[in-house]
């Protein structure tokens, strides 16, 4: 592998890192502003990384894209089984928390 290569992997990689650090902060943002420029940088980051490698770019869509199938998936499984458990709690402090948990769901 020469240096041109090595390079590009590691710019593959950084921008790679950079549009994961947005994607898990654009959902904690409630100001319309911030939104905007979280949404320009992410298009600024995937535009970039289409330059660089269009394959990269192209798997890290399959990659994000079953990420979110995943957490979809592991959230399904998880509200069903705190629905499972809501008949053998007696604490009313408890089942209410649960019952909290599975609206946020």
């Amino acid at each position: 592998m020469n240096e041109k290569e090595l390079h590009k992997l590691l710019e593959i990689q950084y921008l790679k890192g950079r549009l994961d650090e947005l994607h898990k902060a654009f959902p904690t943002i409630t100001d319309i502003g911030r939104s905007r420029k979280i949404d320009q940088r992410l298009s600024k980051y995937y535009n970039k990384l289409k330059s660089v490698d269009e394959i990269a770019y192209h798997l890290y869509q399959v990659e994000h894209h079953n990420q979110e199938i995943s957490k979809k998936k592991s959230k399904d499984f998880m509200k069903s089984l705190l629905e499972e458990l809501i008949p053998y709690l007696t604490d009313n402090e408890l089942i209410q928390k649960v019952k909290t948990q599975i609206a946020k769901y």
